[in-house]
């Protein structure tokens, strides 16, 4: 089971260019992450978990101290 630790926004902002290449949006949001800013993030094993826990689609969520993003 997971637990709901927080609720962040929908990112809105292209994470990579048409190259594939990250964005200054998503430096400027890792910054915020690893300054410690943004978060809890909640605790789930997959999308349907995070799903469950009230991720939203395009969410951020961690499990096992990776942090991922929500798809389905």
């Amino acid at each position: 089971m997971t637990k709901k630790l927080a609720v962040l926004p929908i990112v809105t902002t292209p994470w990579v260019d048409a190259q594939g290449r990250p964005t200054i949006g998503f430096f400027q949001f890792m910054q915020a992450v690893a300054a410690n800013n943004i978060g809890p993030l909640a605790s789930a094993a997959n999308d349907a978990a995070a799903a469950s826990a009230g991720v939203p689609v395009n969410g951020l969520y961690e499990n096992g101290g990776q942090v991922f993003i929500r798809k389905v």
